[in-house]
């Protein structure tokens, strides 16, 4: 029987478009596809979200391959792009919905330390049981041992656990810990209809 629902954050609670939050900080098309290509499709990014180098170090090599003219602002949108993060509603109201059936909830999601900047933004935020944050435990999805982690930690059976993800390597890792998975592809009613097969009462 389903008691914990863990959602994914990225594309799951909240949109995640770095062109768009690039494009707000560069107006030049050509501008944004570079700047774009060397931060958030960087080699520094998954570092970040590994929690294995330290974002001062990581911003500075991402401007060390930018013309001097487009690094102030590669340093603000660095700083400041996650300002621009747009909330997934549905998603989130589900959350609030199964807290009200009684389901305890977590996220489980790789990111960088500053998702302790605007975690608060996310409205499921409060309501949550427990969080695991790839830079925090410096293991990512769709390493089994961060799955493991989070139910060591919280004590939670996996067979007990319903798994939301965008990304179907993930979903497929926490398949193998055990538990019941579902990658979400923004349409929420077959997000419904997935969790109603598991069993879940919505």
């Amino acid at each position: 029987m389903i008691h914990h629902i863990v959602f994914d954050m990225g594309n799951v609670l909240v949109d995640y478009r770095p062109m768009e939050y690039t494009q707000r900080f560069f107006s030049d098309p050509a501008e944004a596809t570079l700047v774009c290509r060397e931060l958030f499709d960087g080699p520094e990014w998954p570092l970040l979200d590994e929690g294995k180098i330290e974002p001062e170090v990581a911003l500075a090599q991402v401007c060390g391959r930018l013309p001097k003219n487009l690094q102030e602002r590669a340093k603000e949108l660095f700083h400041h792009w996650f300002d621009q993060l747009t909330i997934i509603p549905e998603t989130n109201e589900l959350g609030q919905r199964l807290k009200q059936k009684g389901y305890s909830l977590y996220i489980l999601s790789n990111a960088a330390y500053s998702f302790h900047q605007y975690a608060h933004k996310i409205p499921l935020f409060p309501l949550l049981n427990g969080y695991i944050v790839s830079a925090d435990e410096k293991l990512v999805k769709p390493n089994g041992a961060i799955y493991q982690l989070l139910c060591k930690r919280y004590q939670l059976e996996p067979e007990e656990c319903f798994f939301i993800d965008d990304r179907a390597e993930n979903v497929e890792a926490a398949r193998q810990c055990g538990m019941y998975a579902y990658q979400y592809q923004s349409d929420v009613q077959a997000l419904y209809s997935a969790l109603q097969r598991a069993g879940v009462n919505i």
